[in-house]
């Protein structure tokens, strides 16, 4: 939503904090093909809570993995998460595009808890505010300067440009509505390292932003409290439910707890949507990022909620060259590139 100029082909690159990303992405006359992805670890401290912590080792990977898959396109789509973003849906008197930028500073104080001279401020007019015909609803976003100054900077020493800066709940329904056409009302949870994102959409549009305190290194950190290991150890444990450090009675208990903690966390806001939303109830549920792969997650969330839950896969409507990518991998991966992918279908001067 950030930094706009001509259109011009880009690459997708996401930068989590565990693993970065990459795809490009061609656009054919009636389809859009996979050209390239690849994916490379990063050490914890590079990236936390989505500031840069280490600006060194991130440039090193970022053109290490650039170089590994021959990428020599310089303009590339990026995007920010974490506790320095705030999005937020708002609603305020109906007002021309000319006379809410002039107020939009104004307006954001009241929902923004950082000084508004130290962020980057944007915003999107979505429509009437239901109910109030005088009003109109906004999604109001707002990035630290700081933390965007260092991704730019980052990515400058090594010549690359961040021609569009996005936010990843946006691209994420970007890539929703690449892949998955039609007008029921969807819920999006991202679950991320420390935070997790849901995003309730409709016919493309946002009907409830919500971030909850949970993640996926807290099911890590939860096993490592019960046994000897360090964090990487941990993280295959988690994702694999095997190992010899622990038995498998043990970690099914912890990860029973885990679940049904996280599954109560994002029943909340849920259910209040449902509750102010008589008759309109939510239709799916779609969950990606890190942790969504963990076995038994989409089946007890389905139960606990009465709500279908499927993986994410936003390579659903691409062509993907079975010579070229294997689709073993390619399932596997699936729920973690959807940032990444939602980046890649991005061009310099898209709103």
């Amino acid at each position: 939503m950030f930094f706009r100029r001509k259109k011009n082909h880009l690459i997708g690159l996401d930068l989590g904090s565990h693993t970065i990303k990459l795809c490009e992405l061609v656009e054919k006359k009636q389809h859009w093909a996979l050209k390239k992805f690849g994916f490379k670890k990063i050490p914890r401290e590079v990236i936390q809570e989505g500031m840069v912590k280490d600006p060194d080792i991130l440039s090193k990977e970022i053109e290490f993995l650039l170089k590994r898959h021959e990428i020599t396109e310089k303009n590339v789509a990026i995007s920010v998460s974490g506790f320095s973003v705030i999005v937020k849906r708002i609603s305020m008197p109906n007002m021309t595009d000319v006379e809410l930028r002039s107020r939009i500073n104004y307006e954001a104080e009241q929902y923004i808890p950082f000084d508004i001279n130290d962020v980057n401020l944007d915003f999107q007019i979505l429509g009437e505010t239901s109910g109030k015909p005088d009003h109109m609803d906004i999604v109001l976003v707002a990035a630290k300067k700081d933390m965007v100054s260092d991704y730019i900077i980052t990515l400058n020493t090594i010549g690359i440009n961040a021609a569009v800066i996005d936010v990843d709940c946006f691209t994420i329904q970007n890539i929703y509505n690449h892949n998955y056409p039609g007008n029921e009302i969807i819920a999006l949870i991202d679950i991320g390292a420390s935070k997790t994102n849901i995003n309730i959409i409709q016919n493309e549009q946002s009907l409830l932003l919500k971030d909850i305190s949970i993640g996926g290194e807290s099911f890590t950190q939860d096993i490592m409290n019960r046994i000897d290991c360090n964090f990487e150890e941990a993280e295959d444990i988690k994702l694999t439910g095997e190992s010899e450090l622990i038995s498998q009675e043990e970690f099914l208990d912890i990860k029973t707890s885990t679940l049904m903690y996280w599954i109560s966390e994002l029943k909340r806001p849920l259910d209040s949507f449902v509750s102010s939303n008589p008759g309109e109830g939510i239709h799916k549920i779609i969950i990606s990022g890190g942790s969504a792969n963990i076995e038994g997650l989409s089946q007890t969330l389905t139960e606990e909620t009465k709500i279908p839950v499927e993986l994410f896969n936003p390579f659903q409507k691409f062509e993907v060259d079975p010579s070229v990518f294997d689709p073993a991998v390619i399932k596997r991966i699936a729920p973690m590139a959807c940032v990444c992918m939602g980046l890649g279908i991005r061009r310099v001067g898209d709103k």
